[in-house]
């Protein structure tokens, strides 16, 4: 391959590259939109009527700000408490549903029961960092969320002792921001970098 072919190929690259954000918001909003279009056509095949499907979403979407603003102003809905109260008499839905929960509230930096703190640990091997949340503990035994890019929502659920994990002063969001980017978005590198480098020196070499 000539060197003029590569450096066609490098600029094709970079260029792509560049429009990387664009095309990531353009699949975004057209999932949404998608996701519009299909709620409405049910919506519509049900009630007949342009009308009152338009007043059912309207209400839909409503109903999500009110919760939100409920939760958010007093820390808690009626509505959702009921809901809670219901599927807690469950045997069959209750554990699922209590999961989830938990997994909702720690994922949106929730109560205090779940609303856990970025930490990092060496995984998969020693030398490699990555941001976990840390979402319970018993004694001196962690269990930790190590989520994979760019989904923050899939990955690992490990436990490992406390003294091989490090506390960060990371949000939720930040440490969520760094994933979803993979990394181009590093808040907080110099803490974050100090605290490996700490550790590197801390480490006795044989």
């Amino acid at each position: 391959m000539s060197a003029k072919i590569k450096l066609l190929l490098r600029y094709i690259f970079v260029g792509a590259l560049s429009l990387f954000p664009l095309i990531l918001v353009i699949v975004v909003v057209n999932y949404l939109k998608n996701l519009g279009v299909s709620a409405y056509s049910s919506l519509h095949d049900y009630t007949d009527s342009f009308e009152v499907t338009l007043a059912l979403m309207a209400g839909v979407v409503g109903i999500f700000a009110l919760l939100g603003f409920s939760i958010e102003k007093y820390g808690r809905s009626i509505f959702i408490s009921m809901i809670d109260t219901t599927f807690e008499k469950i045997p069959a839905i209750r554990s699922v549903y209590s999961v989830s929960k938990k997994l909702a509230a720690m994922l949106s930096g929730g109560e205090d029961g779940t609303k856990k703190e970025v930490v990092l640990v060496e995984y998969p091997k020693e030398g490699l960092w990555v941001p976990a949340y840390l979402l319970n503990r018993h004694e001196n035994i962690c269990v930790v969320f190590i989520p994979t890019s760019p989904n923050p929502t899939s990955g690992y659920t490990v436990l490992v002792d406390e003294s091989l994990i490090k506390k960060t002063s990371l949000s939720l969001q930040e440490a969520s921001s760094f994933i979803i980017s993979m990394g181009a978005d590093f808040s907080q590198k110099e803490a974050v970098s100090a605290l490996i480098q700490t550790h590197q020196t801390s480490v006795p070499t044989l």
